[in-house]
C-alpha cells in the first residue's frame, strides 16, 4: 500500500511538474494565436518569426555575453573562497560564512534597489557591467555552497601524498585537488549560468538602456501571452535540457578522470 502511494504521488509530481511544459510547446505549434484547445492546425510560423526578430537576437546576444561573464566570475571567485569557509579556522569565520551566503535569502527587489543607489552613489553609469556585477552578487553564494559541498567530502590525504612525492603545492592543486573537485565546480558553473540568464528583477533596476532576453520576454508579456512567447519558452525549455544532459555528461567524465 505504501509503495502503491509512493507511485501514485510521484507520477502526480511529475505530472504537476512536466504537463504545463507539454501544453507549452504545444500551443508554440498552433496555428491559432490563442492558446486553447483543440488547436486548429500546426505551424513553425512563430518560431520563423522568432528567426527574424533582430530585437530577441540582440537581446540573447546580451544575455549570452553576460551569462558567461558572470559564471566565470562567479566561480572562480567562489571556488577560491569556498577553500578557505572549509579548511581554514579563523577568526569570525561563522560571520564570513554568513556575510557571503546573506544574497541568497535578500529578496531580488531590495538587492536591485539597494546595486541601483549605489551604482548611482559612484556614479556608475548603468550598463552591461552594472548588469554583470548585479548578477554576481546574487550568483556567488551558490557557487559557494556548490563548491564546498564537494571539498567537504574531499579526501584530503591525497594532497598529503602528492606532496610526500615531492610535487609543489600548485602542482597538487592542478592535477589532485583540481580534478577530484571538478563535478562540484562543473555543477556551480553551470548553475550560475542558469541564475543569470533566467534573472530578471535585479537586471532590470540595473540595465539601464541595455536589453536582455528576460526583459525582451516582459515586453511580450505586456499584450498577453501569445504564441510568439510560447515558441521562445520552448526554445529556452530545449536548451535549458540540453545543458542539463551536457552538464551531466561532463560530471560523470570528470569523476572518473579524476579516479
Amino acid at each position: 500500500m505504501t509503495r502503491r502511494f509512493l507511485l501514485i504521488y510521484t507520477i502526480l509530481g511529475f505530472c504537476f511538474l512536466y504537463v504545463p511544459l507539454f501544453f507549452l510547446v504545444l500551443f508554440s505549434f498552433n496555428d491559432s494565436i490563442i492558446p486553447s484547445l483543440p488547436i486548429r492546425g500546426l505551424t513553425l510560423k512563430w518560431y520563423r518569426e522568432l528567426g527574424h526578430d533582430f530585437v530577441l537576437h540582440d537581446a540573447l546576444y546580451s544575455s549570452l555575453i553576460i551569462a558567461s561573464a558572470t559564471t566565470v566570475i562567479s566561480t572562480t571567485i567562489g571556488t577560491m573562497a569556498a577553500f578557505p569557509l572549509v579548511r581554514s579556522a579563523f577568526r569570525f569565520k561563522r560571520m564570513s560564512q554568513a556575510l557571503l551566503l546573506l544574497p541568497m535569502i535578500i529578496p531580488h527587489f531590495l538587492m536591485g534597489v539597494a546595486l541601483l543607489l549605489f551604482f548611482s552613489f559612484v556614479n556608475m553609469p548603468l550598463s552591461r557591467l552594472t548588469i554583470i556585477l548585479g548578477h554576481v552578487v546574487f550568483t556567488l553564494p551558490f557557487a559557494v555552497l556548490i563548491v564546498s559541498t564537494r571539498l567537504y567530502g574531499f579526501d584530503r590525504t591525497l594532497e598529503t601524498a602528492g606532496g610526500d612525492l615531492g610535487a609543489s603545492p600548485l602542482r597538487v592543486f592542478w592535477h589532485i585537488t583540481l580534478p577530484l573537485i571538478a563535478p562540484g565546480v562543473a555543477g556551480a558553473a553551470l548553475f550560475v549560468f542558469t541564475l543569470s540568464m533566467d534573472e530578471f528583477l535585479i537586471t532590470y533596476f540595473v540595465s539601464g538602456q541595455r536589453g536582455t532576453l528576460t526583459m525582451y520576454i516582459w515586453s511580450l508579456m505586456k499584450d498577453g501571452i501569445g504564441p510568439r512567447i510560447n515558441a521562445l519558452a520552448s526554445l529556452l525549455f530545449a536548451v535549458s535540457f540540453l545543458i542539463l544532459i551536457v552538464g551531466g555528461w561532463l560530471t560523470r567524465n570528470a569523476g572518473q578522470t579524476a579516479r
